[in-house]
């Protein structure tokens, strides 16, 4: 320990107001209503080598733990007082950015001379381009759909404005003024950084917050290894998916138009660590919502649940990158988890959320004391429309759509909240529907839509709007758990999974299953009833994954779904590998009909692609 312990104490409680300044002043000054009402952005500091040593608990997203900053930090060195750094590409940036719509900026932070520390920050832009209002669609194929690409570049140069940036962001987005006004904010934001830190830097000396810093990423470290010494030693598996999209035919014969993507994790602890392996994960995928984590085995959407979890057993431990330190994790390259430069990405949180729900079906297993799983999504709509008085589009968001959080140790979960998106706040409605022409009819929870259990699951959500013009688009992302419900544990039932329809109870009404982009009438009606948390019980080692999952398991064993995984990951070049698998997976459930598929299925569908081994093919000549 290089500090004091009450230096380090006095120390660390002034590095987390100086991330909550910067986080309210970002809310504060911002335009958007994705900033400025949701609270889609993020503040951190982080050390010259690119650790998180101070992020907020109280306002913007939590997600900074475990955020990668060394490539963005490399990009633009060296640094002079007062730059300011840009980017929304994943492929430029390691991992730190893993879809278009954020965009992020960073500030080395100078004492005397000397890089200290650096400030960074996202804001969230409601639109960045793209071929559609908001930027973000599950079903875009190529990242150039997705919007504008910034590779690292400076925003500001010594202070200046860099104003071709500004231009150029502004110029590629359907409301520049919000993201003018958001861009603002930020470096606002990061301007309150550089003011705090060095008013420390005076009262203690540069030596001293020098020795800070270290000593709480150090701490942190130390004290998430012993947390995780208290879990069974030994490995846990655990198995989800992001859903697909099928369909029936007119004679009522089950079509898979899109598999669903599989996610594998096999979570070994012991000795104060913990390995994330991600073998038998499918594939990265042609729709967007492929993760891009750079590699990081402590990446910030890999290690949020285990965050979170080390956060619940000690609310005194530091809250720093020092969490993620213990941990490391096979990220198979190509797959869903690791995927090839250019992957469309805008809906990446369906996997970062089966990601979160993986890690807690581990811990139910290692752990003696479990949790069920939450909603398992959160669902974004963003509404454009043409404004009548000036002929402009303009692009809004609606609320941030969650369900039920999980039956918890000795209590039931909380309604319309999930752990996954909680920091994400509430748009008023009377602030949506002054922004958009839409009526809100309902908000409310949905009762009854948590699984039950000794502590029952929260209940989800409901909402209905109205659409008082023509032409007014819908572009909702993030809808999931329609046919897979949260599953429930020790015994615990599931939670009733979510669906989203049009016109309800009228003859025109419509299933849109996960939705994506709709566009309106006046007088139309789209419905969204979110899914509620697992129900959580006391028979240790049980999950209930409901009717539908356990269909799809028994029709497609977990076996033959990881050998078709294994032979495109291995032996299909990674340009192809989405193409291939999508190919091989709808030859096997077409040749299946409605019968199950075998092993042989898989083998015929391998052997004609070319893909199946020398000893396999012994094995079914």
């Amino acid at each position: 320990m290089r500090s004091s312990p009450v230096v380090l104490e006095i120390l660390a409680h002034r590095f987390s107001a100086v991330v909550e300044e910067m986080a309210e002043n970002i809310r504060r000054t911002s335009f958007s209503i994705f900033v400025k009402q949701t609270a889609d952005f993020g503040t951190c500091l982080v050390t010259p080598d690119g650790e998180v040593f101070a992020a907020p608990r109280r306002i913007s997203g939590n997600l900074m733990i475990g955020v990668p900053a060394r490539e963005v930090i490399r990009s633009l060195a060296p640094y002079a007082p007062g730059d300011v750094g840009l980017s929304n590409d994943p492929d430029s940036t390691g991992g730190l950015v893993t879809h278009l719509p954020d965009l992020w900026a960073w500030q080395p932070l100078f004492v005397d001379g000397e890089i200290i520390a650096y400030a960074l920050s996202f804001v969230h832009s409601s639109d960045i381009g793209g071929s559609v209002p908001s930027s973000i669609d599950w079903g875009h194929t190529d990242m150039h759909q997705e919007g504008l690409l910034i590779p690292p570049v400076r925003l500001l140069t010594a202070g200046d404005r860099n104003q071709a940036v500004f231009d150029l962001v502004a110029r590629n987005s359907r409301v520049p003024a919000q993201n003018l006004g958001d861009l603002e904010a930020q470096v606002a934001g990061l301007r309150t950084a550089q003011r705090r830190l060095s008013e420390i830097a005076d009262g203690y000396g540069k030596d001293a917050v020098k020795a800070a810093i270290a000593d709480l990423v150090d701490t942190a470290s130390a004290r998430a290894s012993a947390l995780l010494d208290t879990l069974t030693p030994g490995t846990y598996s655990f198995v989800d998916y992001v859903e697909g999209v099928e369909s029936f035919s007119p004679e009522g014969v089950r079509v898979t138009e899109v598999p669903p993507t599989r996610l594998s994790l096999a979570l070994t602890v012991g000795d104060g660590r913990a390995h994330l392996d991600f073998d038998g994960t499918s594939p990265q995928v042609l729709e967007a919502i492929n993760l891009h984590t750079g590699g990081e085995p402590g990446h910030y959407m890999l290690a949020f649940a285990l965050v979170n979890w080390f956060y619940s057993q000690d609310k005194q431990i530091p809250y720093n990158s020092g969490l993620v330190r213990p941990l490391t994790a096979h990220l198979p390259p190509g797959s869903i988890v690791n995927p090839r430069a250019g992957a469309p990405c805008g809906v990446r949180a369906a996997v970062f959320f089966r990601i979160m729900d993986c890690v807690v079906g581990c811990l139910a297993q290692a752990s003696a004391v479990a949790m069920a799983p939450g909603a398992g999504l959160v669902a974004i709509a963003s509404i454009s429309h043409v404004d009548l008085a000036t002929g402009e589009r303009k692009v809004s968001v609606g609320q941030p759509l969650t369900g039920g959080s999980g039956g918890r140790p000795g209590q039931r979960g909380l309604d319309g909240t999930s752990y996954m998106g909680g920091w994400l706040r509430n748009v008023p409605n009377e602030v949506l529907e002054s922004d958009v022409p839409v009526l809100v009819e309902e908000y409310k929870y949905r009762r009854g839509s948590g699984g039950s259990g000794e502590q029952p699951g929260g209940d989800g959500l409901v909402v209905q709007v109205r659409s008082l013009e023509d032409d007014v688009t819908f572009v909702v992302r993030g809808l999931e758990r329609l046919f897979y419900q949260p599953f429930g544990v020790n015994g615990g039932g599931p939670g009733a999974s979510g669906l989203a329809v049009l016109n309800p109870g009228t003859s025109s009404e419509r299933d849109l299953g996960r939705v994506g982009s709709i566009t309106l009438r006046a007088g139309d009606v789209l419905r969204i009833e979110t899914p509620g948390g697992g129900g959580l019980g006391s028979d240790a080692g049980s999950f209930d994954f409901g009717p539908a999952r356990s269909s799809y398991e028994t029709r497609f064993p977990q076996e033959l779904q990881k050998r078709l995984v294994d032979a495109v990951l291995g032996r299909v070049p990674s340009a192809r590998q989405a193409s291939v698998y999508r190919a091989l997976y709808l030859r096997i459930d077409r040749a299946a009909g409605s019968g199950a598929v075998t092993s042989g299925l898989v083998d015929e569908a391998l052997d004609a692609a070319g893909l199946l081994d020398d000893l396999s093919r012994g094995e079914i000549a």
